[in-house]
């Protein structure tokens, strides 16, 4: 629910044709003026600028728009230019960050005959949209998005040459004078300009292609897949790609908005960290979501079933799915996810015959455990409606969605159909194979998170998912909404005896490192990945790990650099928790209280053992009297962590 606490509206610069509003700039600041942005090329071609303070962050960026072959943003004149201030209290639905926050921004915008072209500017970035105004069906055949930086400006970027992908690249950082032309990068990307971080990515995307950015040597210019006419499956039937692709973005109806593209603009790595700027861009519901209950899951995929000192046979099979939904109970666990293996490769309605389903979600209501299933996206395109009314049959909560791999519109509007279809059944979801967030979540609330990342689940095979990966991703994907991460691991080792292995999977980094994350990353839905057996062996640590809620009332970045470490502490109800993670140095941090209010506190933290550089598995559990304005000091070991939980006395 959005309230709007104070909203004044200001009709100036209102041309019309023959007053001369084409070739006129018009300049949009945010709030206290830090952050100003320039329109230019009006009746021309239109473009803009971007500074922070005296600094040049962007060069005139054009953009415009061609639909039914007619390019919007260039040679049309405006009738009038409108502008307004807003003063916003954004109360979030599901808290990922805050339970609410004021917001404010300034707004121009461009009226023309047939649609108007928006900007706000906010205190920490810039967003422009375009909006339709007429009640007919059209083509929107293409979109000029242009970001002009210096070609000396450093960037992280995730590269890849295919627009269906798994959205799960490594991260590149060079000047934009040395990224190659002949890629594309998955949004949010970041560069570094005079001191501050720029991220790039969009909002609000709904019946629109999402978009990639193309390197141009001193910048971005954005690229946006067609919409598809002819689809192939590839890895038998578990990926459907575009093969041919028509020679538009979308078919629509043109009375609309269409997405926001978005520059945040931050002073330093950490602000990074409090910024819901894609959410608070994006449509908000107007429905009662009142139903959807974040929490943790354990999950029977990433740990290979490998259940032992029991009396069956572990495996996909109803003996382990009961025995899992007793460990969640036991725990105060509310959720457990079932993955691949319950159902037919290619049908939902058929079970296999080793899960008795609705046997398991019987007993899980008995035991107040909540099941989700996972499911391709291509059998749950097929048999939506029957699939979805066995489920609620069958009393499950939530799915999780699969393989999609792609982001053009017809993808993107199957995102929303889950979206909505879930909520009517009352079903939470994580979509994984899936882009990054693009603010879907502000109107659908029941979608908790999401990958669109390199996540722990690549320790079963590979090697990228490195401790200076996981301090890169607060900053930058993390930036866009809900991160599915999958933490939890109870092995844990340093580069030197790390191996990926899908038996016993183990995380690299300390197991620190590891506790820390259920602070650091973002995810009302947050994974308990690990075995029960492996939490049993280590009931300390999970102990630490599983009262670490999975939403917050307040947000406190500490400190922090990409690919260095990262720091922050959050409050929910009366307890603070403070989560640190370090890449692949060792060092020395100190981190102050400041966040406290006055009194005398209890403070629990895990943090790295003094063999942790070693042995990543070896920790320490401290329990210590701390009050505001004290620092704490501790040493992070190659891939180290601290995490600790905060309680008034």
């Amino acid at each position: 629910m959005t309230r709007n606490m104070a909203i004044s509206v200001f009709l100036f610069f209102a041309f019309g044709i023959n007053m001369g509003a084409a070739g006129r700039n018009v300049t949009v600041t945010s709030p206290s003026g830090k952050i100003q942005t320039v329109i230019s090329g009006i009746g021309v071609h239109v473009a803009y600028s971007v500074k922070h303070g005296d600094f040049n962050l962007m060069k005139d960026s054009k953009l415009s728009m061609t639909v039914d072959g007619k390019q919007w943003g260039t040679l049309d004149k405006p009738y009038k230019i409108t502008r307004k201030h807003v003063e916003e209290e954004i109360r979030y639905e599901v808290p990922r960050k805050y339970k609410e926050k004021l917001t404010s921004y300034n707004e121009a915008t461009l009226c023309f005959k047939e649609y108007d072209i928006q900007f706000r500017v906010y205190e920490e970035g810039v967003a422009y949209r375009f909006v339709g105004k007429e009640d007919r069906v059209g083509k929107v055949e293409s979109e000029e998005v242009e970001y002009v930086f210096d070609p000396t400006d450093s960037s992280y970027v995730l590269l890849t040459k295919n627009p269906q992908n798994w959205f799960e690249e490594q991260y590149t950082y060079k000047p934009l004078s040395e990224l190659p032309l002949d890629s594309i990068s998955i949004m949010p990307t970041m560069t570094r300009i005079n001191g501050c971080c720029v991220l790039i990515a969009e909002a609000d995307l709904h019946d629109y292609s999402g978009m990639f950015l193309r390197p141009t040597g001193n910048g971005f210019e954005g690229v946006l897949p067609s919409y598809p006419s002819k689809e192939q499956f590839f890895n038998g039937t578990e990926k459907l790609y575009a093969t041919e692709r028509e020679d538009y973005i979308v078919r629509c109806n043109l009375k609309r908005s269409f997405p926001w593209h978005v520059m945040g603009v931050y002073d330093s790595d950490a602000g990074i960290l409090s910024s819901e700027l894609i959410y608070d861009l994006s449509e908000k519901t107007k429905d009662d979501y009142s139903w959807v209950k974040p929490g943790k899951v354990i999950w029977d995929w990433w740990n290979g079933r490998n259940i032992y000192n029991v009396g069956f046979k572990s495996g996909i099979n109803t003996d382990t799915y009961l025995y899992l939904v007793d460990f969640a109970a036991e725990y105060h666990i509310p959720y457990f996810l079932i993955d691949a293996g319950w159902s037919a490769e290619d049908d939902l309605l058929a079970l296999n015959p080793d899960v008795d389903m609705p046997k398991i979600c019987s007993y899980a209501k008995e035991k107040g455990v909540g099941i989700l299933l996972w499911a391709k996206w291509i059998n749950m395109d097929r048999q939506m409606d029957e699939a979805f009314k066995e489920m609620s049959e069958w009393g499950v909560k939530g799915v999780k969605i699969d393989y999609m791999d792609r982001n053009d519109a017809k993808m993107v509007n199957f995102y929303e159909r889950i979206a909505s279809k879930a909520a009517g059944c009352k079903m939470i979801v994580d979509f994984h194979g899936a882009y990054p967030n693009e603010g879907m979540r502000a109107l659908y609330p029941n979608l908790l998170t999401r990958e669109g990342v390199i996540g722990m689940e690549y320790d079963r095979w590979s090697t990228k998912a490195t401790p200076k990966h996981e301090v890169t991703i607060p900053f930058l994907r993390m930036w866009v909404g809900p991160m599915d991460y999958t933490p939890g691991a109870m092995l844990n080792a340093q580069p030197g005896t790390f191996y990926p292995n899908q038996i016993e999977p183990e995380s690299q980094g300390t197991r620190a490192h590891q506790a820390a994350m259920y602070v650091v990353y973002e995810s009302p839905l947050q994974m308990l990945s690990d075995s029960p057996t492996k939490y049993i062996e280590n009931k300390d640590c999970f102990t630490f790990i599983n009262s670490i809620p999975t939403i917050w009332d307040e947000t406190f970045p500490l400190s922090g650099r990409v690919g260095e470490y990262v720091a922050v502490a959050r409050r929910s109800g009366d307890k603070w928790y403070v989560g640190v993670m370090g890449g692949n140095s060792e060092m020395d941090l100190e981190i102050g209280l400041n966040f406290l209010s006055r009194g005398e506190y209890s403070m629990v933290s895990l943090s790295d053992g003094i063999n942790a550089a070693v042995n990543g598995k070896d920790y320490k559990l401290s329990i210590e009297h701390v009050e505001k304005g004290q620092s704490v000091h501790f040493h992070l070991a190659p891939g180290g962590g601290y995490a600790a939980i905060i309680s008034k006395q």
